[in-house]
This record gives structure tokens, sequence and C-alpha cells, in this order.
């Protein structure tokens, strides 16, 4: 036969009210939740979900929108959502918008039909505002990626990597190799991520004399990736092209670089010995390539994790810190795509 929580306060001589608080992510003592804890352990108690959401007037669900589920970049951010909210006994429902607004507002529409108990949102754009009709009708939000460019006149609870300081910890380590020609792509305007990215790379070059930066015009919306790929092909092509080319390229995202190291192969152009690349954002493949990428990587595990909780706060009727900005540091991994112009000055 089942456990159940009167097994629970037999085991651990607590109260059923107690037990009952911490089921429902109510704030106990701690020495009660190890107890608890140990005793659902030992029980293998497993909670009765429809019970749970009748006597809570909750679903026990949470969404997390996407704007492309084939992204597989986001898939350490997910599965820690998922993982956090496992281990409450939500079930996480993953839903993409696929970079279109109309859809987006339809899924969240569709979401609050459903009576989801929150939501994480990455937002298309830092203009998207489709939060504010979860806030409307009064279901918890949490954004991931985007600063809204309206927070404070729609205030909501952010999430975001250090954008600024990943931007400039790149562009210092490349002039410290002796770099000063460097271009930037960039696959988009009216991105948070992106704009505080090239910022920060500038605000690690300001102390520098005689840095000569170059920057590609950027597509005006976030686009598919495959879009965003091409582009960046051809912005390296034209930057190449000229008498004194760069010899770095700084890519604001992973999308990107993989199309410089695609169009570095198709023009005959070796990394590093030809032009030095570097990235914000890490991959698997960066790892395994003939030069692996130096980058700046998001800590998107702590980064779902962070989200994860202050949702949690929100649908458990706390707001005392609200709106919650969270700003989450990234890590740099030195490899082999850079040259060292101090040691081989050629360039």
């Amino acid at each position: 036969m089942s456990a159940t929580i009167k097994d629970i306060a037999r085991e651990t001589g607590l109260s059923l009210s107690t037990i009952s608080k911490y089921l429902n992510n109510k704030s106990i003592q701690e020495q009660n939740k190890l107890l608890i804890e140990e005793a659902i352990r030992k029980l293998d108690y497993r909670p009765n979900r429809i019970a749970q959401s009748l006597r809570s007037e909750r679903t026990m669900t949470v969404a997390v929108l996407l704007p492309d589920l084939g992204n597989y970049f986001w898939g350490d951010l997910v599965y820690s959502i998922a993982s956090s909210f496992a281990e409450l006994d939500y079930i996480v429902i993953e839903c993409a918008y696929n970079y279109d607004s109309t859809a987006e507002r339809e899924m969240l529409n569709y979401l609050a039909a459903k009576k989801v108990d929150g939501v994480i949102l990455l937002p298309v754009n830092e203009e998207d505002t489709m939060y504010t009709s979860l806030q409307e009708m009064k279901i918890p939000v949490v954004l991931l990626d985007q600063y809204p460019a309206f927070i404070e006149r729609h205030p909501v609870d952010v999430v975001q990597s250090d954008n600024e300081n990943g931007g400039k910890k790149l562009a210092e380590y490349l002039i410290s190799k002796g770099h000063r020609r460097i271009g930037i792509i960039s696959p988009a305007e009216y991105s948070s991520t992106i704009s505080d990215r090239i910022e920060g790379f500038r605000e690690g070059c300001r102390n520098t004399e005689e840095i000569d930066l170059r920057c590609s015009a950027p597509v005006r919306f976030i686009v598919k990736d495959e879009v965003v790929m091409d582009r960046a092909k051809d912005f390296f092509r034209e930057m190449m092209s000229v008498d004194d080319p760069p010899t770095a390229i700084f890519c604001t995202n992973y999308i990107t670089a993989m199309g410089v190291f695609v169009e570095a192969a198709n023009m005959g152009i070796p990394i590093p010995g030809g032009v030095s690349v570097i990235c914000y954002d890490d991959d698997p493949i960066f790892r395994s390539m003939a030069s692996p990428i130096t980058c700046a990587a998001q800590e998107l595990k702590r980064m779902g994790e962070t989200a994860s909780k202050i949702l949690v706060k929100r649908m458990n009727g706390d707001w005392s810190d609200f709106p919650a900005v969270r700003t989450v540091g990234v890590s740099f991994h030195e490899r082999e795509s850079v040259r060292n112009l101090n040691a081989d000055p050629a360039k």
C-alpha cells in the first residue's frame, strides 16, 4: 500500500500541517525539512498530484516558452529548469513560438487557458512585451536572456547572463595578444544580450590606443539560425576581402562563430594563422574543432536554476523582492583560436 502523509507524520513525529506546508513548498524549519525528506525516502512516498492540485487550486505545471525548440543551445537551460521543478513535483511544458509574435501570443493564451501556475519566457528581443499579457492574467512570469526595453513601465523578473563583463573579458584577451584590428560580427539589433556584449567589448578596448573596430551591419530583428549563419558568412567575407583585414574576429554568439569557421574554410583562411576568432558562447563543437574556439561561456544551468527559484517564490505568493533582476556570471575558456601577435607580430 502506498505511503501517505499520515505515515510521514508517524515517522517524523511532526504535525500533518507541517508536512502539508512542506509538500506545498511553504517555509518550515530546516530541521523539520530534513526529517520529512528522510521519511519520504525511507517510505518511498509519492504525492498524489491530482489531490494536491485540488487542494491547492494549482495545476502543478509550469511552462518554458522558447523562440525555437530546434535550437539545441538551450538544452542545458531547459534541463536545469525541468530538474528544478521535478524536485517540487511539477510538470514542465516546453513550447516554442518560432520567432513569430502572433504564435507567441497564441501560445501564451493557450498556456493561460490550461491554467499553468507560472511561465519562464525567453523573449524574441528586448522590445517583446508579450509577458505583460501573463501579468494581466495574474500568472507569474520570469524572463530569461533578454532585458526588456520597457521594464520601467512594465516591471518583470529577469535572469540574464553577464553580457557586458563577458564581452569586456574577450576584448582584453585579444588586446593582450597584440590584436588591434578587430572585426565584430553581430546577428541582430534590438537584442539586449548582443548590444550588451558589444558594449562590454568596446569598454574593454577603450584604454588601448590605435584600436580599429569594424562592426557588421546586423539584421533588424533576430531571425532563424540558418539566416544568421549565412549573414555571418557574408560579413566575414566582406571583412576579409579588404587590403588590411582584421587580425581577429569577435563573434557575438555561437551561430555567427560557426558561420565564420565555415566561410574561413571556404576562403582558405586558416584559424588562427590567417585570422583569430573569439566567441561569446560555448558549444561542444567548439572543443573538438581543429582550432578549438576561445570563448566566454554562459552558465546556462545556473541561469535556469535561478529563474526557477524566482518563479517558485512568486507562485508561493512572495513578491517581496519584485522585480528581481539577476545577472549570472560567465566563464572564460582559453583554447587555440587566437594567435599571439606579440610573439609572432607578422601582422
